[in-house]
């Protein structure tokens, strides 16, 4: 089944297309993010700061990648954070 497209931003990045989108869950903005063309692929979500540039997306997906989120299998969400220094993994 595939995501609805509604409210979805995309933006491409090293050559692969993503879906993102902002979320503020609890007073804490999550951007939600998916590759393009996969259909039930696992997804990362990142906890920003109040203040969010396109940049920081970016970020989120090269700390994704490195840390064996692959979008295109299933499987459970892969959730960081954003610190001073970068992200970290979320608990």
């Amino acid at each position: 089944m595939s995501l609805s497209q509604k409210g979805y931003k995309t933006m491409n990045h090293r050559d692969i297309q993503y879906r993102w989108m902002m979320k503020n869950r609890i007073g804490v903005n999550e951007v939600s993010i998916y590759t393009q063309a996969a259909v039930g692929g696992r997804e990362l979500i990142a906890e920003l700061p109040r203040i969010v540039s396109i940049s920081m997306v970016e970020d989120a997906v090269d700390f994704g990648n490195d840390n064996d989120w692959n979008p295109n299998d299933a499987g459970t969400p892969l959730r960081c954070k954003h610190t001073r220094r970068g992200f970290v993994l979320a608990d």
